[in-house]
């Protein structure tokens, strides 16, 4: 029987990820109903505000769900936001048996175990638990850190430069590689990315895809700028471009007169901007810039540097996964750009290292993408 639970459940976890990218600050949740060995009813959070997996499953199964058992990768809701208690409608669909993956480590959402029992519906906890858990790492962190999961992105040469020492970066990986970073972007709340880079490359972060019109349907995710001194130009393809997600400027706080009046103007364009406390030498605090993200609900970052801003949240030790792709190209030299920057450490034996078991890699048109975690937040089959 056991088995067969997993089964199950792991068909709830292949619908789950249809919601990835559409339901933050949600969890992503796939709900499956099963009756005499058939499954009859299937379904998914599919965006944010709307019904929760379980009812688009049990509004699948029809009339069916009388006396059948759900499957469901998260424990159902018992509180009314901005749907239902799925509790209720569980319980009205004659479920009789419901076995879940991981409990809901929201308390406001929590509860929906206990009601269900009290209804005398038979639960059966902890099938898949940890895929159940890695399928959802973004909420789960945030939810109990109040700060958001971080990745790092970057694309590299086969001896780990960003760049030539003239500083031409265009292009280390291939159109293929290009592409699949983008729909990365699509995945994550943030994309981060320091003033250096807009300087430089006048980029638009916004995620563009193979046609105008997958474009226009995918999510955009937050663009956030670390700034200290509010240097982005007020003409920067940031502001232009469509679609895009809107702009958080981070800036460190200052009393100096220019600064404010670029502020202001930079405010007056459409733009978000925070005033942080500055890190140790003057830039914009990392850790700063991660709490005021968690509190804006922001559950996902991808962080895409330069090389400096990698390096901070390197040395802040707040990278949980990283995704990196590595061209089959050297660059050489001695000036040439390295991908991660910051003060780094002292011995190899005080460096980041992903968790043993969750690296994979991949090819990618001519190009490796090499993925891993940092923590147990980031060993997620999804982020």
């Amino acid at each position: 029987m056991a088995e067969l639970h997993e089964n199950w459940m792991r068909e709830a976890l292949s619908l789950a990820v249809h919601g990835e990218g559409w339901v933050s600050p949600n969890p992503m949740v796939g709900a499956v109903v099963v009756r005499d060995g058939v499954v009859v009813g299937r379904g998914w959070h599919e965006r944010f505000g709307g019904p929760h997996a379980e009812v688009h499953a049990l509004r699948n199964a029809g009339t069916a769900t009388r006396g059948a058992t759900l499957y469901c990768t998260l424990e159902p809701c018992n509180h009314t936001g901005k749907t239902p208690p799925c509790v209720q409608a569980v319980i009205g669909a004659g479920i009789t048996t419901v076995v879940l993956g991981a409990r809901d480590p929201n308390p406001v959402a929590a509860g929906g175990i206990v009601a269900l029992r009290a209804a005398g519906v038979q639960v059966i906890e902890g099938i898949c638990a940890t895929e159940c858990r890695r399928s959802n790492a973004a909420f789960f962190k945030c939810v109990s850190t109040r700060v958001p999961l971080i990745a790092l992105k970057w694309a590299m040469s086969l001896d780990g430069k960003i760049a030539t020492g003239s500083g031409d970066s265009k292009w280390i990986t291939g159109e293929m590689s290009r592409l699949h970073a983008r729909r990365l972007r699509g995945r994550h709340d943030a994309v981060v990315v320091g003033i250096g880079t807009v300087l430089a490359d006048d980029p638009s972060f916004n995620v563009r895809l193979d046609s105008d019109e997958e474009t226009a349907s995918t999510r955009q995710p937050r663009r956030v700028i670390l700034d200290s001194n509010a240097r982005t130009p007020l003409n920067s393809k940031l502001f232009d471009v469509q679609p895009a997600g809107p702009i958080i400027l981070t800036v460190c706080k200052s009393p100096n007169a220019s600064v404010m009046e670029r502020i202001d103007a930079l405010r007056e364009r459409g733009a978000e901007v925070v005033e942080v406390d500055p890190s140790a030498n003057g830039s914009v605090s990392v850790e700063a810039v991660v709490r005021e993200l968690g509190k804006r609900g922001v559950m996902s970052v991808l962080v895409e540097g330069g090389a400096q801003v990698l390096g901070a949240f390197v040395d802040a030790k707040l990278a949980d996964r990283a995704h990196v792709f590595v061209a089959p190209k050297i660059v050489g030299g001695g000036n040439g750009l390295s991908a991660v920057g910051g003060r780094g450490v002292e011995k190899v034996a005080d460096a980041m290292t992903f968790i043993d078991g969750s690296v994979t890699s991949q090819m990618i048109g001519n190009d490796m993408l090499i993925e891993g975690a940092f923590t147990e937040w980031g060993w997620s089959a999804h982020a």
